[in-house]
């Protein structure tokens, strides 16, 4: 059942390259200038929106991106290209801006297609980090992680109001982990690697926890 998805990006160019923890500022400073739409900041009234984020932030190779799919990219059609960004209080002119739309193919598949985390996944919450910690086999560790990127796909579909009736396989393979300090006190597990999965998964778009910050992008191997 493979469909398709409206996927909007808005790929900003500074004056001085971006650094990959900007990524969280840039979202501070899209989120305050539209804070009337909670796709932008991820916060309504009752808090932090516990969903996947249909508008994310990233900075790959010292140039922002700002990608939205969905009603994420209807949005993104409709704000104005920054001249300058705010980050932690410095001021970034930013030279040239891109804006392209596109529909692109989303969704399950007969065949598997491969895919490389080009930031860390962070898969696993405090809890079923410990109890990932507490497996001594590898192979329980694998089916955990597996386990876990299918569910990251769903939550995908469910905030896209897409329903999946196909079963959906995966298997991650582990290159490295490492990690990754998310606030003052909270550290995730970062894991880098490949994976393969019976899904199409748009071009640069995360998967995971805090993928609004750019964390869990993928590439797709092989077109």
């Amino acid at each position: 059942m493979n469909s398709q998805v409206e996927r909007t990006t808005l790929t900003l160019c500074c004056a001085r390259p971006l650094q990959d923890h900007e990524a969280t500022q840039l979202r501070g400073f899209f989120g305050g200038r539209y804070r009337n739409r909670p796709e932008f900041h991820h916060h309504g009234q009752a808090g932090l929106i516990y969903r996947h984020p249909l508008v994310q932030y990233k900075t790959i190779g010292g140039v922002g991106r700002v990608a939205g799919i969905g009603a994420g990219s209807f949005l993104l059609q409709a704000v104005d290209s920054p001249r300058t960004l705010t980050l932690n209080g410095e001021t970034v002119e930013v030279l040239d801006t891109h804006r392209h739309t596109e529909v692109v193919a989303f969704g399950p598949v007969e065949g598997d297609i491969e895919y490389r985390f080009l930031t860390p996944w962070l898969a696993l919450n405090e809890e079923n980090y410990q109890t990932y910690k507490q497996m001594r086999l590898k192979t329980q560790r694998s089916e955990l992680l597996n386990r876990v990127l299918v569910g990251n796909l769903l939550s995908l579909c469910k905030s896209l109001d897409i329903e999946v009736t196909d079963r959906l396989r995966a298997e991650v393979s582990v290159d490295g982990t490492e990690e990754v300090k998310i606030k003052q006190d909270v550290s995730l597990l970062g894991v880098r690697g490949t994976f393969r999965v019976n899904f199409t998964i748009p071009e640069m778009w995360g998967i995971g926890k805090q993928s609004a910050r750019g964390f869990g992008t993928v590439h797709r191997i092989g077109g």
